[in-house]
């Protein structure tokens, strides 16, 4: 079901039957409950429906979910915004083959305190500096592997009612991809500090990695692959996982440092299961994720 704001709306009153239609078949809220259950019996806390601030607008929002999980020297954090699409409006990815400068992702490496350099000139031997700065960026690793397929461009695709002409759209995903992005900002904030390991009751070194995410329901998911030369490589076809490239820079930490996040992920409802799965629950898999192995 595609929601639209008109100026000509009906002037019948909505009754419970309308109510209904659009619980039934178009409400986030619904299919973000369902995602946190689904995340709660796999054993994940999550945060679900707080307030951040919009490191863009300076404006409140609300974000859908929060994941923190820490398995031994590893913890992962992650934005979660969960959109309900239909199968009649599905989300299609358009992807390239992922080059060698996209294909890092980076992470936080909480160490022993840096000694500072006894010859420089401002130099105060009781101050300890602090072990993360920045993140460290992890090359081919195995999330993001070189020659891969990573999404360059996505579109919502369907057809009018009345008529033969497809419609195509992705400013509802965009408003989605952008909150995850946003959401992130204070997660990526958190896991920078070095009071990290004292939180989690971790030991040093400690990794950390952050990571916005975009569901939606089963079967709504395409991927199309590309050449270099533009080529269409095969049809379309369905998915449970997708990268996009983004790049995004993170610089609200202390001064000097950032930390860049190099890919959003769009993950089904079954997508998004597989992956915490597979890559967080098993021993030391969290920890590999982390270091790229």
């Amino acid at each position: 079901m595609e929601l639209k704001l008109s100026t000509k709306l009906k002037k019948d009153p909505i009754g419970i039957d309308a109510l209904e239609e659009y619980l039934n078949e178009a409400s986030d809220f619904s299919f973000e409950l369902r995602i946190l259950k689904k995340l709660t019996e796999m054993g994940i806390s999550c945060d679900h429906g707080g307030q951040y601030r919009d490191p863009d607008t300076k404006k409140y929002r609300e974000f859908d979910l929060r994941v923190s999980l820490t398995q031994g020297a590893a913890t992962f954090v992650a934005a979660i915004e969960c959109k309900s699409i239909g199968l009649h409006f599905p989300l299609l990815v358009s992807c390239v083959h992922r080059r060698e400068t996209e294909a890092f992702h980076e992470a936080f490496l909480h160490s022993k305190k840096k000694s500072q350099d006894a010859s420089a000139p401002f130099y105060f031997p009781h101050i300890e500096m602090p072990s993360a700065m920045h993140g460290i960026r992890i090359g081919n690793s195995a999330l993001y592997p070189t020659g891969e397929p990573v999404g360059k461009s996505t579109a919502q695709v369907g057809r009018y009612a009345n008529k033969e002409d497809l419609h195509v759209n992705d400013a509802e995903f965009f408003e989605k991809w952008s909150q995850a992005l946003q959401s992130l900002d204070d997660l990526v904030d958190n896991i920078s500090d070095d009071e990290l390991v004292d939180i989690v009751g971790s030991v040093k070194p400690h990794w950390a990695i952050a990571l916005p995410i975009v569901v939606i329901p089963d079967g709504t998911l395409w991927t199309v692959n590309y050449s270099d030369d533009g080529s269409k490589e095969g049809s379309p076809s369905q998915v449970d996982r997708a990268s996009i490239f983004i790049g995004r820079e993170y610089k609200g930490l202390m001064p000097g440092g950032s930390y860049i996040v190099s890919h959003l992920e769009v993950m089904t409802e079954t997508g998004l299961a597989t992956f915490f799965g597979d890559y967080l629950m098993k021993d030391k898999a969290l920890l590999n994720l982390v270091r790229g192995r």
